[in-house]
């Protein structure tokens, strides 16, 4: 949901799942959707992704990447588990947007 509030669209929010078929997505989108994967189901990021994020992102915008997807987390869990509505004004903003499902395990 918040996707659509930073720019995202619909169709963008539905792919987000798979990626790689998602035309609007660049190398860095991609990237980061899949360090944010990882990150979530795993809670670990190995050696290989690392540098491919140190490739591209410097130390300080490496902790605000993991600072994000890290209180995205936090947030999830957190409706998840009191399972809270959404207010008015996000409702009215996000509408019929769809959620961003994670791809299932390989």
């Amino acid at each position: 949901m918040l996707g659509l509030s930073v720019g995202l669209t619909k169709p963008e929010m539905a792919q987000m799942d798979d990626a790689s078929n998602c035309a609007s997505f660049d190398a860095t989108d991609r990237l980061v959707l899949r360090y944010a994967e990882v990150l979530t189901r795993e809670n670990r990021v190995d050696d290989t992704l690392y540098a491919e994020l140190a490739a591209r992102f410097t130390t300080e915008e490496l902790v605000d990447l993991a600072l994000t997807v890290s209180l995205a987390a936090f947030v999830n869990r957190m409706h998840a588990t009191f399972r809270t509505d959404l207010d008015g004004p996000t409702l009215d903003a996000v509408g019929d947007a769809v959620a961003c499902a994670l791809p299932p395990r390989d």
